[in-house]
């Protein structure tokens, strides 16, 4: 136990500017999400008793045009996961609970992992897509945690249901993970397309390398059966002489 401590310690210690980063940049988009929310429960309340609800107080508020034809602030209250999903149950709400606590303890032993093994440190894109994803799922992991009667679960207020039908209310948190999720993806498949493009110059490197290697001793084998036919001419041609 104390050398694993030790080695989390050294690991912070050399990567100490990027930790902070990290840490420091998403904990300040936790409370822009925070902020948001407590903004759009005092402007947009009160919260009343969905009709729908099943297992928990699934809670809606007042609605307000911001831009025509593309987005409303609708004030909702979310049980599940993201836009919606996995609505009106305790078993639902108490799994994405677990998920959310997961990914926020996963993420600093991921953190410790990475720098272990790779020895530098994450690339600028996957630094922002990190802090992106768990500013994200710490803000939202706050409403699923302690958010149990009124609000009752996450606060949704983002909609864009005017521009795209039946799309589930978000908030600034959901945002932050998506955009995170999409960003590292994209990289990821650019990673992809460069690995497979590294190897086939690699691989075609290799082989003009073997085929220069053939030529030169393909050549070096022309000189020295010149040289020797060369070698013989000359005793056949000294053995002539000495003949005559």
């Amino acid at each position: 136990m104390s050398k694993m401590f030790k080695s989390i310690k050294e690991v912070v210690k050399n990567n100490q500017k990027q930790i902070l980063i990290i840490f420091l940049v998403s904990i300040g988009l936790c409370l822009i999400d925070q902020l948001t929310k407590w903004l759009a429960v005092y402007y947009l309340g009160p919260l009343v008793t969905y009709p729908s609800s099943t297992d928990l107080p699934h809670q809606q508020g007042n609605s307000v045009e911001i831009i025509p034809g593309l987005l409303n602030f609708t004030l909702l209250t979310n049980n599940g996961a993201a836009f919606g999903l996995g609505n009106g149950t305790i078993i639902a709400r108490v799994i994405f609970i677990i998920i959310s606590w997961l990914v926020f303890l996963g993420v600093p032993i991921f953190i410790v992992y990475y720098y272990k093994k790779y020895k530098h440190q994450f690339s600028i894109i996957n630094l922002i897509c990190l802090i992106l994803i768990y500013g994200g799922n710490f803000g939202n992991l706050i409403d699923r945690t302690f958010y149990w009667t009124n609000p009752c679960g996450v606060i949704d207020f983002i909609d864009v249901t005017p521009l795209i039908p039946n799309f589930g209310i978000f908030n600034v948190a959901d945002s932050f993970v998506v955009i995170g999720v999409i960003i590292l993806l994209i990289s990821l498949i650019i990673d992809m397309f460069k690995g497979d493009n590294k190897e086939k110059s690699e691989k075609e490197e290799l082989n003009n390398i073997k085929n220069n290697n053939t030529n030169n001793t393909n050549s070096s084998n022309l000189v020295d059966n010149n040289d020797k036919t060369s070698n013989e001419n000359n005793i056949e041609n000294g053995k002539e002489i000495s003949n005559k």
